[in-house]
């Protein structure tokens, strides 16, 4: 199967349109996503963070506390 450069709905959601006449750089469809990574400062498709926190516990020490985290996977 040949590989396709598929555009980045970096313009966010389009509703209410055929697929024929969307915009260009514009989904039909997102769910959690955001066009610019927030710890990188660049363009491309991140998730969105929660609206609720995930743990009233302090993750590290009082003077170095853990102020963002990553989630990493891979398939192979």
């Amino acid at each position: 199967m040949p590989f396709r450069d598929l555009p980045l709905p970096i313009k966010g959601f389009s509703e209410g349109l055929p697929q024929s006449k969307q915009p260009a750089l514009t989904s039909g469809y997102m769910n959690n996503v955001r066009p610019k990574d927030v710890l990188e400062k660049r363009m491309r498709l991140g998730q969105r963070p929660g609206l609720a926190k995930w743990s009233t516990d302090q993750i590290g020490s009082s003077t170095q506390p853990v102020v963002a985290m990553a989630v990493v996977s891979s398939t192979t």
